[in-house]
């Protein structure tokens, strides 16, 4: 009978890759004196760290820039005539940033803000503060940010409703394979993880009377529950209908420069 240890099928899979990994990746892993569950975020920090060393005079490109449309976290669904930022150079990216604690455009520069599953991956207590404080910095008066996130009340209602409520919520292929990661769910608090913690990669995971609460807390009076490709700015409606299933919806109306609240 073979004693191999059979590793658990969810993203991100570290026992997979320890075991099917062969040659000098193999020994590294073996005998590396940090788990991969910490030598992964560990990897992401000091990339970040490369982004902001990199990155410290972008900000000149946008010295005298107005009326911009800023796509956070764009990912490779970069839109044309918009700034599109993220921290890896995928297609349609022209600004590589970390925009977690600051952004890189002047004051009431910007009159519209898309943030499509970014904001789930900032800390709540430490960066969340300080990346709305810039978005009060940076957009004009009447400008909108929309941020979309992972719904997490539909994910809890689904685990109390079951596999097929889940599956309305997450695409997942069958024997619960995942969509987006390919991992097996054995257990539907196995999916609920992923989505709350995503490996390392998410921070929070909000219902929408959190994040209406949050966003309140640090200074936009105006807050609008949404829905897919509705807002109260049309140009901002780039939603990835894909994601519509399991997202939740909220556009912030900047209106008084000085309603920082932090």
């Amino acid at each position: 009978m073979s004693n191999k240890i059979l590793p658990l099928d969810i993203y991100p899979r570290y026992g997979q890759r320890i075991q099917n990994a062969t040659g000098f990746k193999r020994l590294l892993y073996k005998w590396m004196p940090i788990p991969l569950h910490t030598y992964f975020p560990l990897r992401v920090e000091l990339r970040m760290l490369w982004v902001r060393l990199i990155s410290r005079h972008v900000y000149r490109r946008y010295m005298h820039a107005k009326n911009l449309l800023v796509n956070i976290g764009c990912g490779s669904k970069g839109k044309q005539g918009w700034v599109n930022v993220d921290i890896f150079k995928h297609p349609g990216v022209n600004c590589i940033y970390d925009c977690r604690k600051q952004l890189p455009f002047p004051d009431e520069s910007v009159r519209g803000i898309f943030c499509e599953h970014f904001f789930e991956h900032i800390d709540y207590t430490e960066e969340v503060p300080m990346f709305l404080s810039e978005c009060h910095r940076v957009l004009q008066p009447n400008g909108v940010i929309r941020i979309i996130v992972p719904d997490a009340e539909k994910y809890l209602k689904g685990y109390f409703e079951g596999w097929d409520a889940l599956k309305d919520i997450r695409p997942l292929k069958e024997n619960h394979q995942d969509f987006y990661f390919g991992g097996r769910y054995n257990t539907k608090m196995e999916l609920i993880n992923v989505s709350f913690r995503q490996g390392y990669q998410h921070r929070f995971l909000y219902d929408a009377e959190t994040l209406i609460f949050v966003l309140k807390r640090y200074g936009f009076s105006q807050v609008h529950h949404q829905g897919y490709n509705k807002s109260v700015m049309p140009e901002l409606l780039i939603d990835q209908v894909f994601k519509a299933s399991e997202s939740l919806y909220v556009d912030l109306v900047f209106r008084n420069s000085n309603a920082s609240g932090i």
